[in-house]
């Protein structure tokens, strides 16, 4: 199979722009792969965390994922 070269620059272009970095506290952990932090000016961001698959809370071992 052949990737097309095109396609990856773009979907890396497209992943890097997504990205973004500020500091924050944070607040409250959600599950496994979520948590609640608070900004400078105290605005609540939700922050996914990519490329981590967590069970949900009432799924199996999600208390312990949290």
């Amino acid at each position: 199979m052949r990737i097309n070269p095109v396609l990856l620059l773009c979907l890396l272009l497209a992943s890097l722009s997504a990205q973004a970095e500020f500091t924050a506290k944070v607040v409250g952990i959600t599950d496994g792969d979520t948590i609640k932090v608070l900004d400078e000016n105290n605005t609540q961001h939700k922050i996914r965390f990519a490329g981590i698959d967590a069970p949900e809370p009432k799924q199996s071992w999600g208390a312990r994922s949290r």
